[in-house]
């Protein structure tokens, strides 16, 4: 009987202590590290960033377009549904010109909405790493576009790649306001001078802070077909590589 109440007492204990823990997140945690506060899509990337924008993928479209539309500074429109080879396309995209007064090179890219969402704070973080290791803010990104209606690795049968849905995106490089450009192919393992190891230090910055909100990033660490570009998507798998 005594063992039972002392169990019954510890028991209290840990619940009253859950319910102190949860209201002391509620109210002095910020929202980017709890996870059932709503997603700020222009606050620093947190503990709980990823798996909200997660959660809102598998959520009707409606909330996608609703947080992107909360954006301070997001340039885009509805892109038009598309179908092609009776599995590539999508019913809902956006075309995006421009974030903040970072723009892209080729100039739009078209992409499913939780792919533009985990896009849009990743860019706020790399602009945030230009300055602090390059001294300079970030004007452009290089990359090789997000649709392209093809199976993984190109291949004639298997797996489509997340590209046939506009769901992934292919970096290439980075252009700065002061004129810097910063390639992943140059750049990844380039320690030729301290210059060039700034370069590389933003580059794994610009990596690791990917990884916290798209659920695969594939590197030059990778494998040699990805030596000259960052992938990201938000397919169903998961990988930091």
């Amino acid at each position: 009987m005594k063992v039972f109440t002392r169990f019954k007492k510890k028991r209290w204990r840990v619940a009253f202590g859950l319910i102190g823990l949860i209201i002391f997140m509620h109210l002095f945690v910020p929202a980017q590290h709890v996870i059932w506060k709503r997603l700020d899509i222009d606050a620093p990337i947190g503990l709980a960033t990823g798996t909200k924008i997660t959660m809102i993928a598998f959520a009707p479209s409606s909330v996608c377009l609703g947080k992107l539309a909360s954006a301070q500074s997001l340039d885009y429109q509805m892109a038009p549904p598309k179908k092609e080879q009776k599995k590539c396309g999508w019913k809902k995209a956006v075309k995006v010109n421009a974030v903040a007064n970072i723009s892209f090179r080729p100039n739009t890219i078209t992409a499913q909405c939780p792919l533009m969402l985990a896009s849009y704070i990743w860019l706020g973080e790399v602009d945030k790493a230009a300055q602090k290791y390059l001294g300079s803010p970030l004007k452009k990104v290089h990359h090789a576009g997000t649709y392209s209606c093809r199976r993984q690795r190109g291949n004639r049968s298997g797996e489509w790649s997340e590209h046939a849905f506009a769901n992934a995106w292919d970096i290439t490089g980075f252009e700065l306001e002061n004129g810097q450009v910063i390639s992943v192919l140059k750049d990844w393992h380039n320690s030729s001078s301290a210059q060039a190891r700034k370069k590389k230090k933003f580059l794994r910055k610009a990596r690791k802070s990917a990884c916290r909100v798209f659920r695969v990033v594939l590197s030059p660490d990778y494998n040699a077909a990805h030596k000259d570009h960052f992938h990201l998507d938000q397919g169903p798998s998961l990988s930091c590589r």
